[in-house]
């Protein structure tokens, strides 16, 4: 246990600076690169800068249609976009005016909000699933709208949270006996629309959901996907509507139905600020204070860390104990157990785990209330399962036949050959690709996201898209993968140790082997 541990310490030290290294080259090699400067929207019109945009926003098909010789780059979140034109990867990100004013005023370095607009203004609307279990949604959404901007509520809440930065949801009353269940999807990283304050999500469109569940009389549930598969979300039914800054653009509402227009949106564009000043400005601890103490962010991380751990343990047992049976099945089930788990290794072996994660989420658990997370431990059990029967076949093969045939010879029955004499001795071989493999399961939890689960790196995004802070919680992320792999795999290590036929007595080897009707196992 010792030597685990001080080897554990050892490759831990050694990751944190390798870690580190890599941090201070690629900021040293970004600092070398000099962009031309730009000081003008429409300077960017050359096919010399690449401008970032978000998948599927409005600011994509702006950028194409007035800046068209320019370089388009598509990013899954805006934040990265920002790291990339403050460390001189990316010339410039077009995005919503009113947030790029807001991550600047709220300490995003490195970057500047250059004059003006690119193109018309876009709607931002709410948009409406096919297949929403709430009737006449879109007529209820349409009819909240009108009586909200006639009221001045829409305005208020506007200038509240736009222009204001409000930053504290009302106290809205709860229906008590609801008519409907409202399933909301948004993101929770788009402040000041959807943004978690602590572990709670807040924002424009958190109040609007709330209110509006009031209005119809709803119980309200939120559910966060990033932008790449909301959109999937509301097309398959698993929420009711949008409620997330949701551009309304041809696009979309080839998929989707949307109700009418909320607010009106600005596409701005931010290009690398040359102020040497700009960038760094925050001390070590300022980053620290903002990532883990500001409105208690280490609880984030907390349950993230908890979601991530649940996920692979309940992987691995239910992993293995999958594997194991397909293995005893193909053992002894002839040529249909043969041919199924051949084909079931090869399926789920061979696809992509976002692509069997969102399979399993939207298509086969579509229509159930199936939690995200549940799914997420069925797709990782297959994941799972399926390297350990390969492992299994594997292992057992690398033993001599001629260990059955002796056991046969001592009297030991089928059963008792393989799990006495068979396995352990296979165990030797497929141990070390076993806790390959769960490393590479707990590095693979990561993607779960995609299906509205917050494990720890979908809290390292929201984090982020709160402080605009990379270094902490990236850091941070990749350190507790680090270090849970290496718990999950030690204790698979004691647990296991049992099995190395070395350290197994003669006695408990023998056991159950007879001669003339009497025991001959050694006392």
């Amino acid at each position: 246990m010792t030597r685990i541990n001080v080897r554990s310490v050892k490759t831990l030290k050694r990751f944190i600076a390798i870690t580190i290294a890599v941090m201070i080259i690629t900021a040293m090699l970004s600092s070398c690169r000099k962009n031309p400067v730009v000081s003008s929207i429409e300077e960017l019109n050359s096919d010399q800068y690449s401008i970032g945009v978000g998948i599927g926003e409005a600011g994509e098909a702006k950028v194409k249609k007035y800046l068209p010789n320019a370089k388009v780059v598509e990013f899954a979140d805006t934040f990265s976009g920002y790291m990339a034109v403050a460390q001189g990867k990316l010339d410039a990100y077009a995005f919503d005016r009113i947030q790029m004013e807001l991550a600047i005023d709220q300490g995003q370095e490195g970057i500047k909000l250059l004059d003006g607009t690119v193109g018309e203004d876009t709607e931002i609307a709410v948009g409406i699933s096919p297949k929403t279990k709430v009737p006449d949604l879109k007529d209820k959404l349409n009819a909240f709208i009108a009586e909200s901007r006639d009221s001045g509520l829409l305005d208020q809440m506007y200038t509240d949270w736009l222009i204001n930065n409000k930053d504290q949801l009302p106290d809205i009353e709860k229906p008590t006996d609801p008519d409907f269940k409202l399933v909301v999807g948004t993101t929770g990283i788009v402040p000041p629309y959807s943004y978690y304050k602590g572990t709670e999500l807040c924002g424009y469109d958190i109040e609007l959901a709330l209110r509006f569940a009031k209005y119809i009389n709803a119980d309200l549930e939120f559910k966060v996907f990033d932008y790449s598969s909301i959109i999937t979300a509301a097309e398959t039914g698993e929420v009711d509507c949008i409620m997330a800054n949701l551009n309304k653009t041809p696009e979309r509402m080839q998929e989707i139905d949307f109700s009418d227009c909320l607010c009106l949106m600005q596409t701005g564009v931010v290009v690398r600020d040359e102020d040497p000043e700009a960038a760094g400005s925050s001390s070590f601890a300022d980053k620290f204070v903002k990532t883990f103490i500001t409105e208690d962010r280490y609880v984030l991380f907390l349950q993230g860390i908890e979601v991530t751990l649940l996920m692979t343990v309940l992987a691995i047992i239910f992993g293995t104990v999958l594997g194991f049976v397909l293995y005893l099945w193909y053992r002894k089930g002839g040529r249909l157990a043969d041919a199924v788990t051949s084909f079931f290794s090869w399926l789920i072996g061979g696809m992509p785990i976002v692509v069997l994660l969102m399979i399993l989420y939207y298509v086969v658990f579509g229509d159930s209330t199936i939690d995200g997370m549940w799914v997420a431990v069925i797709a990782f059990t297959l994941i799972f399962g399926s390297g350990m029967f390969d492992m299994l076949k594997s292992g057992v093969n690398a033993v001599d036949k001629g260990q059955t045939e002796a056991s046969y010879s001592l009297g030991l029955n089928d059963r008792q050959t393989f799990f006495g004499i068979i396995l352990p001795q296979a165990a030797r071989h497929f141990m070390p690709s076993y806790k390959a493999a769960i490393v590479a399961l707990i590095k693979a939890t990561a993607v779960v996201g995609y299906i509205s689960v917050q494990d720890l790196t979908k809290v390292s995004d929201i984090v982020r898209s709160r402080t605009f802070e990379a270094l902490f919680p990236l850091i941070t992320v990749a350190i507790v993968y680090f270090i849970l792999a290496a718990i999950l795999t030690a204790i698979v290590s004691l647990i296991t140790a049992n099995v190395e036929p070395r350290k197994r007595s003669v006695k408990k080897i023998l056991k159950g082997v007879r001669r003339d009707d009497r025991d001959i196992t050694p006392s």
